[in-house]
């Protein structure tokens, strides 16, 4: 993720839209985005040091891998994020506001939806409404669903902010 991060800061750089639509906000969460996924390597790195470690707790070592998992989380929330608002930004630069434009981001955090939903389905296996109750995925799709309001807001040129 670090790689694929740092590569579309490259690209998209090199050969930015007309105008400025969305980039430099896809910027500044992909480049956030980069240190959360430096912290979870880190987190993990250091977990599987402690793990080594005589005498060292399982709750100590639990701590870090949650600690990961969130920073990981996060980090991937801001890149669906910025890639939504980056496609988007593109989409009303060369396409204008066609219906195309705003059933990018739509489909694209469906999808990511979608493939969450099963994640935890796969994940909370044998809990009662675990798939639903997670927390942290809740939080982060909230967050993506906030970022399409916006998108849509500004599709139809809705002021959510006076």
């Amino acid at each position: 993720m670090i790689g694929a991060v740092l590569t579309i800061l490259a690209l998209i750089w090199q050969q930015p839209p007309p105008t400025t639509h969305g980039i430099v906000t896809s910027t500044f969460l992909l480049m956030i985005s980069f240190i959360f996924f430096v912290n979870s390597v880190s987190t993990n790195s250091k977990a599987q040091f402690e793990a080594h470690q005589e005498k060292v707790s399982e709750d100590r070592i639990q701590r870090f891998i949650v600690f990961a998992e969130y920073s990981f989380g996060l980090g991937f929330t801001l890149v669906i994020t910025g890639f939504t608002i980056l496609g988007y930004g593109y989409l009303l630069d060369y396409v204008g506001r066609e219906l195309i434009t705003l059933l990018l981001p739509i489909t694209f955090l469906i999808t990511t939806w979608v493939i969450i939903f099963i994640y935890n389905i796969i994940n909370y296996m044998g809990k009662p409404l675990g798939a639903l109750r997670s927390l942290k995925r809740n939080l982060w799709i909230f967050l993506e669903l906030i970022c399409l309001i916006i998108i849509i807001s500004d599709f139809f040129e809705i002021l959510l902010i006076p």
